[in-house]
């Protein structure tokens, strides 16, 4: 009996460690992930991708009297756009009139501590020949994943000269794509 049961206790050990082995299996059934990323148009203008953008200032200098014209333009961390685009994008970049002029073909800058006002204009490029406004604008297309510095052209034309300060306007700046 004794013998008997040993063969019947190890019988039954070997049918549950085979069974056990038999359910210890790896699922290698087909099967996928998919990965997927959408690149989508977008820009940076000087590093922002949303909201508001510090450009710098487009200075003139000081000057005693506006007998002259006086040109100015931008340079880089001073005033200029610094834009970045998707690949094959194509950005259209805006400016308003300002907050003192009454268009942009009447842009005027005014005294901070008085009503006084100094005319000037905005162009976009060197031979000023053309005022950056609000429609047409400047357009420019991304072949590549750059950079695109973008300079802004200034000009105060020869006026009366108004009484002594500083005189200044903000520009809103607009990218669209």
């Amino acid at each position: 009996m004794k013998q008997q049961f040993k063969i019947l206790l190890i019988l039954f050990l070997l049918k549950h460690i085979s069974v056990d082995a038999a359910n210890d299996q790896i699922l290698q059934a087909p099967s996928t992930t998919q990965v997927k990323i959408e690149i989508v148009n977008g820009c940076s203008l000087n590093n922002v991708t949303s909201g508001t953008a510090a450009l710098g200032t487009l200075s003139f200098g000081d000057i005693y009297k506006v007998n002259v014209v006086r040109d100015a333009v931008t340079s880089l961390g001073n005033g200029s756009i610094e834009l970045r685009c998707t690949p094959g994008t194509t950005a259209k970049i805006t400016m308003n009139a300002g907050l003192h002029g009454s268009n942009v073909n009447n842009r005027k800058m005014r005294l901070t501590s008085g009503s006084a006002t100094l005319d000037y204009q905005l162009y976009t490029s060197s031979n000023r020949q053309t005022v950056w406004d609000n429609t047409v604008g400047v357009s420019t297309t991304f072949n590549t994943d750059t950079t695109q510095s973008i300079f802004i052209y200034g000009r105060v034309p020869v006026q009366t000269t108004p009484i002594s300060g500083i005189y200044s306007d903000q520009v809103t700046v607009t990218v669209s794509y």
